[in-house]
């Protein structure tokens, strides 16, 4: 580049100059050297602002790197993070889980209010009451508590109650984990494929193809557990179900 504009120093004038030095120019030796140092401080100025863009360049690659470095690390720990909820669950499922321990009576006597399941009216919902139904639904399911034939009531409730909810696909997912974790096949598959209809773009749609693929995998039905794990590694490859979903397909002898 800058052989280039060195070059155009020399040769942009020279048609000038011959013009200027021609007969009826009016223009002395100074003048020409005048006009000539006028053009070569513009070439220095073009090649000056190009090497402060390729600086510019060089720096945002730099930072491009650095973005895609910590987009990778916060993957894999979403990946690592991921796996290790799906092992948990599935050694609570493969272990029949603890029993639901029985919610105990208020110190008073009177019996414990059940849930809300009636629909809030439209335009009647209370953003921190709806947050903190779903924060109680999902404590049940806390490895401490264990509680999973609660936690579902308690999500098919919120969803009864909040069916617009932005919570929604989040309920209708733990639903699913709550009867999977509890061996209950059918209601779990069953909630999963609520999901993928009534929530497609949901972040746990990637999730909830996964764990269908579990429960054809434990029917025995390994067909389509195999092309329900392939479906999750096609549409999806860059989240944690993915991967797991790979894992699962070298068990059943796939890719």
């Amino acid at each position: 580049m800058r052989r280039l504009l060195l070059a155009g120093i020399l040769l942009l004038p020279a048609l000038p100059l011959q013009a200027a030095s021609g007969p009826g120019s009016g223009l002395t030796m100074e003048q020409r050297l005048q006009r000539l140092e006028r053009r070569a401080a513009r070439v220095t100025d073009l090649t000056l602002a190009v090497d402060a863009l390729r600086q510019e360049n060089s720096r945002l690659q730099g930072e491009v790197e650095r973005l895609r470095h910590d987009l990778e690390q916060l993957r894999r720990k979403q990946r690592d993070i991921y796996a290790d909820i799906d092992q948990r669950l599935s050694a609570l499922q493969a272990g029949g889980g603890a029993a639901p321990a029985p919610t105990p009576p208020p110190a008073d006597g009177t019996a414990a209010p059940a849930p809300a399941s009636a629909a809030a009216p439209a335009g009647a919902v209370d953003p921190a009451q709806m947050q903190a139904d779903y924060d109680a639904a999902y404590a049940l399911l806390s490895p401490r508590e264990r509680r999973y034939d609660e936690a579902a009531k308690a999500f098919a409730a919120f969803l009864e109650k909040y069916p617009g909810s932005p919570l929604a696909a989040n309920a209708q997912y733990w639903l699913g984990e709550a009867y999977y974790v509890s061996q209950k096949n059918a209601e779990a598959r069953a909630a999963f494929e609520r999901l993928l209809k009534a929530h497609p773009d949901s972040p746990k749609v990637p999730g909830a193809l996964y764990k269908i693929g579990r429960l054809q995998a434990a029917e025995g039905d390994r067909k389509g557990a195999r092309a329900t794990f392939e479906r999750v590694i096609r549409q999806y490859p860059a989240s944690p179900a993915a991967d797991l979903a790979r894992e699962q397909l070298k068990r059943l002898g796939g890719r």
